[in-house]
């Protein structure tokens, strides 16, 4: 018997830990960010508070998009920081004026 509740002690702990592979994304900036997450069968819309960071599973990778511009492939403990700025800058085709 004391096996069995060492081991739900255990498993009690391991869960209230979090996920392994959590990809978390830190907003650097005084304004609150938008991020999406997609998994491919499913999506979801985090908003980050200014200073702030959110934290999700993503274990098996999945995209995040945000305010940078782009789509980043995270898995595992991946880290993003953002600011709030956009990383690219989308080109009309035209040359600059000089």
């Amino acid at each position: 018997m004391t096996s069995l509740k060492l081991l739900a002690a255990a498993t009690a702990v391991a869960l209230m830990a979090g996920p392994a592979a959590a990809v978390t994304v830190k907003n650097t900036s005084s304004a609150e960010v938008t991020v999406g997450v997609d998994w491919g069968s499913k999506e979801k819309i985090e908003t980050i508070p200014a200073g702030e960071s959110v934290s999700f599973d993503c274990k098996e990778g999945c995209g995040v998009t945000g305010p940078w511009g782009f789509s980043w492939m995270a898995s595992g403990k991946d880290e993003i920081t953002t600011d709030g700025t956009a990383l690219v800058t989308v080109m009309d085709g035209k040359s600059p004026e000089r």
